[in-house]
């Protein structure tokens, strides 16, 4: 396992990231031009949401049953056509269902591709290379920032998505990279442990606290960061093009926060690491709700994304480990697709709380309260994994 073959699955998480941010950045425009209410809003984002959730678990399935690879091309061709169709869209229910079948294949590549990257890495390096896959996210997500800064303020939001084609480009290069010898092994034999496993035994409470965990997670991130550039223009008074320029600085602080995460894995270990990580990212929520000035408010959400997205790594590189080799890919996919309801509730909370009190402040504070309490889950509830063999954490298969 080499750089070749990180950097390969690494570019198809940032067209992933990407893919997934550039409603974020043209939001400002598309809500004027269709005049779109707060629900609405929330239920275009979240038609995305529900594209993940089902991702999750279908090609999650269906890379235990033909292979990590195959189910790799497939997410990556859904992401492209579906995020590329958006700028066809004649209005929002339409952009919302290819946004949904866009949803289906983001998760779907980023369940598969850690996946493979944590069974072909070396146990002392395989937190740390699955963590740095995860930061390319921070990469894409750039990119979809310098689109909307570029493009949206002189061209429109339409021609922001033609850029969602991109994906298709990563395809070749997953020829770089070998299918899983332990899939090939598996798949080899005759008898396969039950999905029920995952709810039986010591899988139970590592799928409580996985599942826990991810519905905060998701539920967080999706929606603070979906929302912040209308949420700076609306309440922190910000221009368009301040706001965009805002949004930029504070997805740059996802990189070093990526970058720690997977510095502090093999040395911490996975439970502690992403215990603090969470507890550090609702802190940061709650500092930018609370501030009194804009500095204080960009060191606020600065901190929320450091820690938020490393604790993202970490998660990423910590799934996998949890579950057998026959179950891996469906075990790490439900955790994510369970985690895709608190993502469509997260959105849509900001959206209905504006309508019903005209403002967002309910809904930062929920958030903010959420990571404390996945802190505290994961702490409690985690088993360590550092170290450990994948066999050896998790036997049965």
């Amino acid at each position: 396992m080499g750089r070749r073959e990180l950097l390969a699955l690494g570019v198809g998480w940032a067209f992933v990231a990407s893919n997934s941010g550039l409603i974020s950045f043209a939001l400002p425009l598309i809500a004027s031009e269709w005049a779109l209410k707060g629900t609405q809003i929330g239920l275009l984002l979240n038609l995305y949401l529900l594209g993940m959730l089902i991702g999750g678990f279908a090609l999650g399935k269906l890379a235990d049953i033909l292979g990590r690879k195959p189910a790799a091309v497939i997410s990556l061709t859904l992401l492209a056509i579906g995020t590329a169709a958006c700028a066809l869209a004649p209005n929002w229910i339409t952009m919302g269902l290819m946004r949904l079948l866009a949803g289906v294949g983001a998760t779907g590549y980023m369940v598969v591709a850690s996946t493979l990257l944590s069974e072909l890495s070396p146990t002392d390096v395989r937190g740390r290379n699955v963590a740095i896959l995860e930061s390319f996210w921070a990469y894409g997500w750039l990119l979809a920032s310098l689109l909307g800064l570029i493009i949206a303020p002189s061209k429109g939001w339409r021609p922001i998505f033609l850029a969602g084609v991109a994906p298709l480009a990563a395809i070749p290069l997953l020829e770089i990279v070998p299918e899983s010898s332990r899939f090939l092994e598996e798949a080899a034999k005759p008898e396969k442990l039950p999905i029920s496993t995952l709810f039986r035994g010591e899988y139970l409470r590592r799928t409580l606290m996985l599942w826990i965990h991810w519905f905060i997670i998701v539920m967080a991130y999706w929606g603070v960061f979906l929302w912040f550039p209308k949420i700076l223009v609306a309440q922190r008074g910000l221009t368009l093009v301040k706001s965009l320029q805002w949004s930029f600085l504070i997805t740059l602080a996802q990189v070093p926060g990526y970058w720690s995460g997977a510095w502090v894995i093999e040395r911490l270990g996975r439970r502690l690491s992403l215990s603090l990580y969470m507890g550090l990212a609702g802190l940061g929520t709650l500092l930018y709700w609370f501030a009194s000035t804009p500095d204080q408010a960009l060191a606020g959400a600065i901190a929320l994304s450091f820690f938020n997205l490393g604790a993202w790594g970490i998660t990423y590189a910590y799934t996998p480990e949890l579950y057998p080799t026959s179950l891996r890919g469906l075990g790490a996919g439900a955790a994510n697709s369970f985690g895709r309801l608190g993502g469509i509730l997260g959105p849509y909370l900001v959206g209905a709380i504006l309508d019903a009190t005209g403002s967002y402040s309910l809904a930062f504070l929920t958030f903010g309260a959420a990571q404390l309490i996945s802190a505290g889950v994961v702490a409690g509830l985690g088993v360590e994994t550092a170290g450990r063999s994948l066999e050896e954490v998790s036997p049965g298969g």
